[in-house]
């Protein structure tokens, strides 16, 4: 197999160079950075060679795949490929959203229909066979999450090791992947690149192949421009937008199209269009100053995880295909980035994770600006799925109304339209409202005006009443805190009497001593008093709430689950307490409660599924 994989003198039909000295490199010696100048490496082919061998009745009629493109790959012995059946991902036309643009051919590539949900799958098929074809006892890799999926799946099928180092704070779904492909991971408590750093040392060390933004993984990338040509009859776009974090994509998929153009299939080029957020831009920001280097990232921040690559391994690749194509780059705010993943999902029903969603964002700039006409073929490359992180969209979507499993609670819910309740969007979700304790006149207005919700009185009431709360405190109510408010007044148990009522309690805990908590309770309008110790303040008081209502109520219960959401930034924020509880035959509610204070909120939450629970059982 492998001599049909070179040429008739046995040389190979490619070979690896440096982008910045020129060095050729053996693939044994690195495929990573260039051994003398450690710049990025790239993969340099035999055009003709591959044009005598293209069988092109085969590359026009077989279906859509990654696989298809076998013969612009570097591999060598195709008896080792790894694959998961990766790439043919849809391209749709999106007229909606194009409508919204004025534009009249407007497509999505998803890239989250691959096998782990990201593009990254169509490099670990090059990446993975190349560990095979070498003989390599393990892989390691660095990433935000989507290539230590991606890797740790196609390592698990080639039956190798995979060692993978992720910044801390790495997306739950992304991790949850990696971990159940069987790779051995590590967070490491700094950046993407204190995470590549460390994985190359460790591979120079043990011997391991060190996968990653290198010159095998652009290979299987850049069969995206392949695919997109063919899902558009054979011809090129105008302008193809791509999300950018370490830059080996937008390259990767303008060397595809520039193959495509060098073998006669396409007849014209695409403008490339990278796209980064604010929180970590050093390429745009480089191509917008003519610069050839960019300046690092030294601690990147956005909601985009998978494009925090503060300082980019292929930075001088993107900006050259940017530059080649004649292409610009925009940069966006999270809040944009965040409101565009919604609109793709609301109009052309296309979830993705925020990376993804970036090119969506841009559109509108680039429309407005006349970098993209209305009559061009624009494609935007969607580069991930949204499961890959769904806490992202959560932070701009509201949390609907709980209500008791009755036809007038569904009327009630239909009649005051609460499904209509807006989120308060990133944006805007820290603009003061309130300072001082309001009227309910002024909550009702407020609440309609800011989130569309037209509150019943008993709603309006207890809205109110925890406004006044949160004010009392010391905090001031924030668009986002009144959301927080209205969402856990719709989740309550509405128009009955509450067995259970709190009105108040006293916590005192040390360094390293228990906590201990004193409550005062109105238990069916009787005084009650209870104490109990705790592992800690939360744990404490929960305990004494549980004291105080078993000494009266004839209602079994334990505590199943209990988890706490800080919604925003600052020690004053406000905090989402959720606590599932369950009585003797198994009836499970799941209440929260929201307050500055992590005790009160937890406080909230117990009292208001104790309630519930109790209502159940007088049901």
């Amino acid at each position: 197999m492998i001599a049909t994989r070179a040429r008739k003198n046995g040389t190979l039909f490619y070979e690896l160079h440096c982008i910045a000295c020129g060095k050729v490199v053996r693939e044994q010696e690195s495929s990573t950075r260039c051994p003398a100048c450690r710049q990025p490496l790239s993969v340099r082919y035999d055009y003709n060679f591959i044009r005598s061998r293209l069988n092109r009745y085969s590359l026009r009629t077989s279906p859509v795949k990654a696989l298809k493109y076998l013969d612009f790959y570097p591999l060598l012995n195709l008896d080792l490929v790894v694959s998961m059946n990766e790439g043919g991902t849809p391209l749709y036309q999106c007229t909606r959203l194009a409508e919204r643009l004025s534009l009249r051919r407007l497509y999505i590539k998803n890239e989250g229909a691959n096998p782990t949900g990201v593009f990254k799958d169509r490099g670990s098929l090059v990446e993975l066979t190349k560990v095979k074809e070498q003989g390599a006892k393990a892989v390691c890799v660095a990433s935000t999450g989507n290539m230590a999926a991606s890797v740790a799946a196609y390592a698990s099928m080639a039956g190798v090791a995979c060692y993978v180092l992720i910044p801390e704070g790495t997306a739950l779904g992304k991790l949850a992947q990696a971990l159940s492909y069987g790779a051995r991971l590590l967070q490491v408590r700094g950046t993407y690149n204190d995470a590549a750093r460390l994985t190359e040392e460790m591979s120079v060390r043990h011997g391991f192949y060190l996968a990653g933004d290198y010159a095998f993984r652009a290979e299987g990338q850049k069969s995206q421009a392949f695919e997109i040509v063919e899902q558009l009859d054979w011809k090129a776009p105008a302008a193809v937008i791509v999300p950018m974090g370490c830059g080996t994509n937008l390259a990767a998929i303008w060397k595809g199209f520039k193959e495509f153009y060098e073998l006669g299939l396409i007849d014209r080029l695409p403008r490339m269009i990278g796209v980064q957020a604010d929180g970590c831009a050093p390429i745009v920001a480089a191509f917008q100053q003519g610069a050839t280097q960019v300046d690092a990232v030294e601690k990147p921040f956005t909601v985009c995880t998978a494009l925090a690559a503060g300082n980019p391994l292929d930075a001088t690749k993107a900006l050259t295909a940017l530059r080649e194509s004649g292409g610009c780059g925009v940069i966006l705010t999270d809040a944009e980035i965040l409101e565009a993943q919604q609109r793709l999902a609301h109009l052309e029903s296309i979830f993705v994770e925020p990376a993804g969603a970036v090119p969506i964002a841009a559109l509108q700039t680039l429309a407005t600006s006349g970098r993209v006409r209305p009559d061009e073929t624009i494609v935007c490359v969607a580069t991930g799925n949204g499961l890959k992180d769904p806490r992202a969209a959560l932070r701009v979507l509201p949390s609907p109304a709980t209500i008791e499993p009755t036809m007038a609670e569904v009327e009630k819910f239909l009649r005051l339209r609460l499904y209509e309740i807006r989120a308060a969007a990133a944006k805007d979700g820290g603009r003061g409202l309130f300072a001082q304790i309001p009227s309910q006149r002024a909550v009702v207005e407020t609440v309609r005006q800011e989130l569309g919700v037209k509150l019943t009185a008993e709603y309006a009431h207890r809205v109110t009443s925890l406004v006044a709360d949160f004010v009392q405190k010391g905090k001031t109510i924030t668009k986002a805190d009144l959301q927080y408010i209205v969402e856990n007044v719709l989740k309550g148990l509405s128009g009955q009497a509450l067995i259970l009522e709190v009105e108040d309690f006293q916590v005192t805990t040390s360094l390293k001593g228990k906590s201990e908590a004193k409550v005062w309770v109105r238990f069916d309008r009787d005084r009650v008093q209870a104490t109990a110790m705790g592992v800690g303040p939360v744990d404490a008081v929960v305990n004494a709430l549980k004291s105080a209502a078993e000494s009266r109520g004839k209602l079994f219960f334990e505590l199943v689950d209990y988890q706490v959401q800080i919604n925003s930034a600052g020690t004053d924020a406000s905090v989402e307490a959720s606590i599932t509880m369950k009585d003797a035959s198994n009836t499970r509610v799941v209440a929260t409660g929201t307050s500055p204070d992590i005790i009160v909120a937890s406080v909230s939450a117990f009292v208001d599924g104790y309630n519930v629970l109790w209502s159940r059982q007088k049901a």
